[in-house]
């Protein structure tokens, strides 16, 4: 199969409303059972099943027999930047997705298993101009001062480098139409954030809240300050 039959392929999967619905759920990284699914795309059991077998084959999504139940989730991360991607290209920030969705999932989301959002694209800001990132190509690499700084933070680099996925990129944000960090770096920065208790996931949602430790540590680390209300960034 060559390139434009599989994007022709993956653009028919994509279209169809109630298979986007079910791919845009699972977007934050959780798994899910068809049922819920189901209820989410507005479909009938029988109808989902179907839509969740082609997404299946298409490595869209997989799948996890956990009791009676099957639960599925995104395939490969790729799936999700593949997404924010597209809903960038046909949302904005005055009209489209960005102007539908909550104002907490504009303010601070998961894209899979990275931070998106306001908060992610000033997380990635401050990196680059404390110049602790540099663009090579299309990927981002650590300045030595940037190694040192997480580092410190004892997040593993060279562990997140040595995978198979790309270690760091712009990942275009849906909302902000600009890049967020995105990569096995942005994962391990995720990972960090909420094992600080910086931030925490608001439950049956992909929103990220920032708690008062991760007030402090925005301000302290990254030099990001957020305003009372806890939904506006300042620098």
């Amino acid at each position: 199969m060559n390139a434009t039959t599989s994007l022709s392929k993956a653009a028919s999967l994509i279209a169809d409303p109630s298979r986007s619905a079910i791919l845009w759920s699972l977007l934050g990284g959780e798994s899910r059972p068809a049922s819920e699914l189901a209820m989410t795309a507005n479909i009938s059991p029988q109808t989902a099943s179907n839509h969740l077998k082609l997404l299946l084959e298409a490595g869209f999504l997989k799948a996890e027999a956990i009791g009676r139940n099957r639960f599925y989730r995104l395939g490969t991360p790729t799936v999700g930047v593949a997404l924010e991607s597209l809903a960038a290209t046909v949302g904005g920030k005055s009209s489209g997705i960005a102007q539908q969705s909550a104002p907490e999932l504009v303010f601070a989301r998961t894209c899979y298993d990275h931070l998106a959002g306001e908060l992610g694209v000033a997380i990635l800001n401050r990196l680059r101009e404390r110049k602790l990132i540099r663009e090579r190509g299309r990927e981002y690499e650590l300045s030595m001062g940037g190694q040192k700084f997480f580092g410190d933070l004892r997040i593993d680099c060279d562990g997140a480098a040595a995978g198979r996925r790309r270690f760091a990129y712009p990942c275009l944000d849906w909302s902000q139409r600009v890049p967020h960090l995105g990569g096995a770096l942005a994962a391990a920065l995720l990972d960090w954030l909420l094992s600080s208790k910086g931030i925490a996931r608001q439950k049956g949602s992909r929103a990220i809240r920032v708690t008062d430790v991760g007030r402090r540590t925005l301000s302290d680390v990254f030099e990001i300050k957020l305003n009372r209300f806890g939904s506006a960034i300042s620098q």
